[in-house]
């Protein structure tokens, strides 16, 4: 068993996970009496494989597990996958997984791009690392989380907007649609803000130990994060004062997908960019952990 879980790769979920997308995108061609249970069965096995590998990284990494830029990218793809089919098991009529896979696919491209090294660190640094990084991902699910909502909302009241017929894809109501997107706004700017704040006490408590993976506040990560948790207060702030307005919801859903968008250029900056974040101090300057 144990020898059948490590050979697990990010090739086995993510293949799972891009058929699964598939059979979603499908409803919009084609009925079928079977594809519910393909879509699920591959969406499910994809999880599956998805929970073993990380589970078998966090057992066998030699330092602090899953405390790598590529093992926080795979676990905000795994919680984002497990609300999808969560969500797709509670409304089989709805296609969640259209609008949630995509960005599951594309945090495990970014883990692709980031580095496997672990940061290890004094017991108070794993501490405020631990908080940092929960903070963060926290903040990454409920964008991409609030996105694909906001997108739905959007495609909805279009449709009605227009006078449409029903179609294939069934969507939640505007209303339901538009208390999710908001909710969403504010958790990723209250997240936000507490990952970069639990940043810059963990950056001073790297600095006050000398350690050399300390993060110069003119870095260019402290930067694109300073700038990510300003965008998410303003949309935040912005959503909750339009949410009485006749286009307050619109409005919402609109900052939702902008959101992404600065969300995923700060990803972008992060894993292509030059950085001293997540540079491995002096003890972890050893070959990268295989993935």
């Amino acid at each position: 068993m144990a020898d059948f879980i490590s050979r697990i790769s990010v090739v086995c979920f993510a293949a799972s996970y891009l058929v699964a997308l598939a059979c979603e995108a499908s409803r919009l061609l084609f009925r079928s009496g079977v594809r519910g249970a393909v879509m699920v069965g591959f969406a499910g096995a994809g999880l599956l494989a998805h929970t073993l590998f990380l589970a078998w990284r966090a057992a066998h990494e030699p330092v602090v597990p899953l405390s790598s830029p590529y093992d926080w990218y795979l676990l905000a793809a795994w919680l984002l996958a497990s609300a999808s089919l969560w969500l797709t098991l509670a409304n089989p009529r709805t296609p969640v997984g259209l609008f949630m896979l995509p960005l599951v696919l594309g945090l495990i491209g970014a883990a692709e791009l980031s580095s496997t090294v672990p940061f290890p660190r004094s017991p108070a640094t794993q501490v405020w690392g631990a908080i940092h990084g929960g903070f963060n991902l926290a903040a990454s699910v409920a964008v991409a989380f609030g996105s694909s909502t906001g997108l739905m909302w959007l495609i909805q009241a279009g449709r009605l907007a227009r006078k449409q017929a029903p179609s294939r894809l069934r969507m939640p109501s505007l209303e339901k649609l538009a208390g999710f997107t908001g909710r969403s706004a504010r958790i990723a700017a209250w997240t936000a803000a507490a990952g970069f704040a639990s940043g810059l006490v963990l950056n001073a408590v790297n600095s006050s130990q000398g350690l050399l993976d300390t993060v110069p506040w003119t870095d260019p990560v402290v930067l694109r994060m300073g700038a990510l948790v300003g965008w998410l207060a303003v949309a935040a702030l912005v959503g909750r004062a339009a949410v009485r307005r006749p286009e307050g919801a619109r409005t919402v859903a609109i900052l939702s997908l902008v959101s992404l968008a600065v969300l995923t250029t700060s990803i972008l900056w992060g894993v292509l960019g030059p950085s001293r974040h997540g540079a491995p101090a002096a003890a972890a300057t050893a070959a990268e952990v295989p993935r």
